[in-house]
């Protein structure tokens, strides 16, 4: 019997620590997140012109930043936003060669009905990257 006792006792605490690994971690992003982001699960700001903004905010608040220095932050992210547009428009045809490259590799080891499977997710892949490119993102 005391074999059999021990036994469950371990299969419980291995039970009880697993569980209670699980709640210190979902506890641990949702500190992660709140420092990070300064919101709740929810997770990071959207993309776009108002995560910008609430971006500029942030660093008013937090730096205590005077109107004129605002300004100044602002056309600094401004700008920066540009060049990482820029660099990301130069940098979009040797990404695009890599990934048909890589495609057409792939392609190469899937069976025949694979390849039409793999071609739908490709297209549907793609479909996705146009809507964000869309949006802003």
């Amino acid at each position: 019997m005391t074999f059999r006792n021990s036994s469950w006792r371990a299969r419980l605490t291995v039970l009880g620590v697993f569980a209670l690994g699980v709640a210190l971690g979902a506890l641990a992003m949702d500190f992660y997140q709140r420092g990070v982001w300064g919101r709740g699960p929810a997770g990071p700001p959207p993309r776009g012109e108002s995560a910008r903004e609430r971006h500029l905010q942030y660093l008013v608040r937090e730096l205590k930043l005077t109107p004129e220095q605002t300004e100044q932050v602002r056309r600094i992210l401004d700008e920066t936003r540009q060049e990482f547009l820029q660099l990301r428009n130069e940098m979009r045809p040797r990404f695009e060669e890599i990934r048909r490259r890589s495609r057409e590799r792939l392609r190469a080891v899937l069976a025949p009905e694979q390849r039409a499977k793999f071609d739908e997710l490709m297209r549907r892949m793609e479909e996705e990257r146009g809507r964000h490119r869309r949006d802003g993102s």
